[in-house]
């Protein structure tokens, strides 16, 4: 388990890769602190960003905390996207393990949770 890098291998008896969502997801759970859309695409080898973080939103009834920042040459900017409860980061899992197990794999078990929750919980001074 990497949950720095935000992700999981496969067990050998997958039959399917990880998904480019739960890889997203894995790589959102482990920086609650902040995740860009450059960051998904850049760490995760993802193209796009933004969809991961709203789609979680609609999935699971919460919002993440945006905020905006300039590009270096002032024109735009992108968002860096937060979230500071456990609660949130419990709904990650949840939509972690539902691709799980459409992976034919099972859900984490409580120490893998322990593992994915750590970032959260230093991130609160727990």
């Amino acid at each position: 388990m990497n949950a720095e890098r935000g992700t999981i291998a496969a067990t050998p008896s997958s039959k399917k890769r990880q998904s480019k969502t739960e890889r997203a997801n894995l790589y959102i759970l482990a920086h609650p602190a902040g995740a860009t859309e450059l960051d998904i695409l850049r760490s995760a080898h993802l193209s796009s960003g933004r969809n991961y973080f709203t789609d979680l939103e609609r999935s699971y009834g919460f919002k993440f905390t945006r905020e905006k920042i300039p590009n270096s040459d002032g024109i735009s900017g992108y968002l860096k996207y937060s979230f500071s409860s456990i609660e949130i980061a419990e709904s990650i899992i949840k939509a972690i393990n539902k691709s799980r197990i459409s992976r034919k794999l099972p859900e984490f078990t409580a120490g893998q949770k322990a593992e994915l929750l750590r970032p959260i919980k230093q991130l609160q001074g727990n």
